[in-house]
């Protein structure tokens, strides 16, 4: 059962990718992210009413909070990133660079005092190596055809290799330190469905105060009916990212922890399927290199 929740948290993130490039690019990527999170809250709230269970109380401790206002926030300015990233560059490349986040888990968690196990240090030299091939691109620029993919996408449009690189690497380095601040000071006190809706909904305050403070419109705009269809996309992307959550919640439940992180944090390999079959995105043989080397890196470094 543990392969099959891993699997499920990969599909469902990888597709929730996959579909936030399309509504990033119709409202931005800051609305899409916050509807997003709004909906997955939702998601979460129906999950408790039907899967109820006993809880341990979440604290009152200050120390407590402290860390989940800054896990919301590095959660919030991730997600901005990727999504920017997603909105602006190839998916066949953005994606995979920001999965590789276990790398920077790893390497704060040996500061932290882990150990260093070989294939982790073989993992971060895959992974580091793989980066620097997908974000570096020799010879004429690849183009990327995007017909059909949605209506309503941009088709035939032309984007350079590497651009939004450096946005997914940033969101990378984020997520990878969040992942550290949730599992030495949050998971240790809440299960791991209640502290994905405790940082959702400090995630969503976070939105809203940037947005207060700049000016930032919450407006889907557009006609009726492309409004229509941007809802139901940012409601795609929360149903499945929330479905994902909570396969690899009931997978790490099951104790077998290296299993369903190694799965599900190759979440990237789906969406890059994805845009093989659907957007045809062509990108320089050296970069799906870096794109293999970065999945081998995620590997030995979840072992």
């Amino acid at each position: 059962m543990a392969i099959l929740f891993g699997i499920a948290a990969a599909v469902g993130w990888g597709v929730a990718d996959y579909i936030a490039r399309f509504a990033s690019r119709r409202t931005g990527p800051f609305r899409t992210l916050l509807y997003m999170q709004v909906v997955g809250i939702a998601g979460l709230l129906v999950w408790f009413v039907v899967a109820p269970r006993s809880a341990t109380p979440i604290p009152h401790a200050a120390n407590f909070w402290m860390w989940a206002a800054l896990s919301g926030v590095l959660n919030t300015m991730a997600s901005l990133a990727f999504y920017r990233a997603l909105e602006t560059g190839l998916l066949t490349i953005v994606s995979p660079v920001c999965s590789a986040y276990p790398v920077v888990t790893v390497l704060a968690s040996v500061y932290l005092g882990e150990k260093l196990s070989v294939a982790h240090l073989g993992g971060i030299v895959f992974a580091c190596a793989g980066v620097v091939l997908a974000a570096t691109t020799f010879g004429p620029a690849a183009a990327t055809a995007n017909a059909g993919a949605l209506p309503g996408s941009e088709t035939g449009a032309k984007a350079r290799p590497t651009r939004g690189v450096a946005l997914a690497v940033i969101a990378s380095l984020m997520y990878g330190l969040n992942f550290v601040v949730i599992g030495y000071h949050i998971t240790p006190y809440l299960d791991g469905v209640r502290s994905v809706l405790l940082l959702r909904s400090v995630s969503v305050m976070t939105l809203l105060l940037i947005s207060v403070v700049g000016r930032q419109s919450l407006k889907v705009g557009g006609s009726a009916v492309a409004g229509r269809s941007v809802w139901l996309l940012i409601a795609a992307i929360g149903i499945f990212d929330t479905a994902a959550f909570i396969a690899s919640n009931l997978g790490l439940s099951t104790r077998h922890v290296s299993v369903v992180t190694v799965l599900g944090s190759l979440f990237g390999a789906v969406t890059v399927f994805l845009c093989w079959i659907f957007l045809r995105e062509r990108v320089a043989k050296s970069q799906w290199l870096g794109v293999f080397l970065i999945f081998v890196g995620i590997i030995l470094v979840s072992i």
